[in-house]
């Protein structure tokens, strides 16, 4: 009866959003702006990954008169779909959906400006940003003005300044990013005499910690005829949920933010009338969404989308496809639970997995160069994008984790140089009583480690939180030695953070130096890959947390997602031994396991998916909220 009910709600907003603006006379015209964010290259939906997708996203626009489809960024890179083509097979999707405007995310720079420029050529559509520069020139376009129901509306796009330090420096050259605000003002200051409304599209979050200004302080920021010519916000960047309005000093305007890779669609109605204009936005979720009453036009419009897709699938699918060698455990990285992207707070399996393939190019190099000094390999935390699967592993596979163009640089540097690059990452303020890592933000320059161990106070002052970093021949490096010299290797995003004159040379795409020392590690693919959690390269000093902590992993019946209650399975932990476990009355699996992370199976897995939980982050054990990779178990039902 609920799903009959939610059917039911579905159509009637459905029957509201297409209903036809009242003619010439009339008194109200509805505009409908449906809004995507950091996609991320995930355009391919369905009910079964929450993934709405864009062809049921052009569906929804063709279904709703006056609607337009609008994205505010990080479209064209992160999974494999978006990296095989640097993003062009992103904006050929986008294309064929049928948006009107997109702004430019901090990731849709990955590539590098030409290839974003390229971009920005083939799509159909302004991709906009008011304030990336080109010399004292505008790189994109700053704003547009789109008709539709005899409305004039103003996009202004807006991309965050901190894009100038979250994307590779040495691929943006002479690309620079003036003052969110200034450039909103302008914008807003040349479309407000000759617009019907104004809606500011940034990539800019509401997450203070990581920005210099978020999309609420760019409010605050604007004066009252500036903020009284501003209808709604669509925004981006940090992959949370807005559904507010904002309203100082007498104003009302939405904001709306979707999270991440597809799960949801914004929707912001502008409504015209005698009066002028007001706006309402709201979040509809991925089962709203999919049950969306579609007309015919709406039908169409998938179509279009579903072929595009077919064939652009179809090209990729013999580079992406290839199966590159089968994998016991997986190798953690990204995002594993929801706001926990693990490599950028702790050792994960896949940093040391990454950090010893950029060693072992290095090694090679050296050998070639005649080079010697000690090797050491760091990769940051934000640089390791995605977990490599249990099962078979394609080359998909590795390019959705390492999606942002990095090319791997060898360095000479100092022991000085090494800290100073270890400490940018600590942001960590020290530790609650269950072990939980307390931080500022969570850091993408959170260091991954290789050919050393290092450790770390998160009590410490900032600058001075590494207590020491030790060679794997047992040298300890002194923190204020600028004369020896150490062999690092680590991606390009890294590297620009060296002085130029450390660099000696390139080893090839950060991508390639990894598939090919999976390929080594598995016989060419013929054997398995079997790699532990983690090896204790980074450890806490002074560390607070408890011997031991409880997580309580769901367990629920893969055909019905109902709770496996009072089951009787078999556990494992990391690399030990299978053993009886039962789950209680609500399908909980509890499970005791020593500090750190850790990685669960479970032997009557439908899916052969692992959990991961570690008490340093939090993963697994403060949240329940679905995440990126899984949270718990499922299991058959009964025949």
């Amino acid at each position: 009866m609920k799903k009959i009910i939610t059917i039911l709600l579905v159509m009637a907003l459905a029957m509201t959003l297409a209903a036809p603006a009242l003619a010439a006379g009339q008194e109200e015209t509805v505009v409908t702006i449906y809004t995507t964010n950091d996609v991320h290259g995930v355009v391919q939906g369905g009910e079964d990954d929450e993934i709405i997708g864009m062809a049921q996203a052009a569906a929804i626009a063709a279904s709703t008169e006056n609607a337009l489809l609008v994205d505010a960024g990080d479209a064209t890179q992160g999974a494999s779909f978006a990296t095989v083509t640097q993003g062009a097979d992103v904006i050929a999707v986008m294309n064929a959906a049928g948006y009107a405007v997109m702004a430019a995310g901090n990731h849709d720079f990955d590539y590098g400006k030409d290839r974003l420029l390229q971009n920005a050529a083939v799509a159909e559509f302004p991709i906009l940003s008011a304030n990336a520069m080109d010399g004292d020139e505008p790189l994109l376009q700053p704003s547009a003005v789109v008709e539709t129901a005899g409305k004039r509306i103003g996009f202004i796009g807006l991309t965050t300044t901190d894009t100038a330090t979250s994307t590779n420096p040495a691929l943006l050259g002479s690309i620079t990013f003036e003052d969110e605000v200034e450039a909103a003002k302008e914008q807003i200051a040349a479309l407000e005499p000759d617009t019907d409304a104004i809606v500011l599209v940034c990539h800019m979050g509401d997450n203070g910690a990581a920005v210099d200004c978020t999309s609420a302080q760019l409010l605050d920021a604007l004066d009252e005829e500036e903020l009284a010519a501003v209808t709604a916000l669509v925004d981006g960047h940090s992959h949370t949920v807005e559904d507010t309005a904002y309203t100082e000093r007498g104003a009302n305007i939405p904001i709306v933010q979707t999270g991440t890779l597809f799960t949801r669609m914004g929707v912001i109605q502008l409504t015209f009338g005698p009066d002028g204009v007001s706006a309402e936005g709201s979040v509809m979720e991925h089962a709203d969404a999919m049950a969306f009453p579609l007309t015919e036009a709406g039908e169409e419009a998938a179509a279009k989308v579903t072929e595009t897709l077919e064939e652009i699938t179809a090209g990729q699918e013999t580079i992406l496809g290839e199966v590159l060698c089968t994998s016991e455990t997986p190798l953690w990285g990204g995002y594993i639970y929801y706001d926990y992207a693990e490599p950028r707070i702790a050792e994960t399996g896949y940093g040391d997995f990454v950090t010893d393939a950029f060693a072992a190019a290095a090694k090679i190099f050296a050998q070639e160069q005649k080079l010697d000094m000690p090797i050491v390999a760091i990769e940051n935390g934000g640089g390791v994008s995605a977990t490599l699967p249990v099962g078979e592993v394609t080359r998909g596979d590795v390019l959705n984790a390492f999606n942002h163009g990095n090319m791997v640089e060898v360095l000479a540097v100092t022991p000085a140089e090494l800290y100073t690059a270890l400490e940018a990452g600590l942001t960590m303020t020290g530790q609650d009583e269950t072990g939980l890592l307390l931080r500022e933000r969570v850091s993408g320059s959170f260091m991954q480690a290789s050919g050393f161990a290092y450790s770390f106070d998160p009590a410490g002052e900032a600058g001075e939180k590494v207590t020491a970093v030790v060679l794997d021949d047992g040298t300890a490096l002194d923190r204020e030695d600028s004369e020896t010299k150490l062999l690092l290797v680590t991606n390009s995003y890294v590297a620009s953070g060296f002085p130029e004159e450390d660099k000696l040379g390139e080893l090839g795409g950060e991508d390639m130096i990894v598939e090919d020392y999976l390929l080594a590690q598995t016989a060419e693919g013929t054997e398995p890959l079997v790699y532990p959690t983690v090896q204790g390269r980074i450890t806490i000093d002074n560390d607070q947390s408890p011997d031991t902590y409880e997580v309580a992993v769901p367990v629920s019946v893969a055909e019905t997602k109902e709770a496996a209650a009072d089951m009787e399975l078999h556990l494992r932990i990391d690399d030990g031994e299978y053993e009886a476990i039962s789950t209680d009355g609500e399908g909980l699996i509890h499970v005791t396991v020593t500090k750190g992370p850790h990685t669960l199976y479970l032997e009557e897995s439908a899916d052969g998916v692992p959990v991961y939980v570690n008490n340093y982050s939090g993963s697994g054990t403060v949240t329940v909220e679905p995440g990126y990779y899984s949270l718990a178990f499922a299991v058959a039902g009964e025949e």
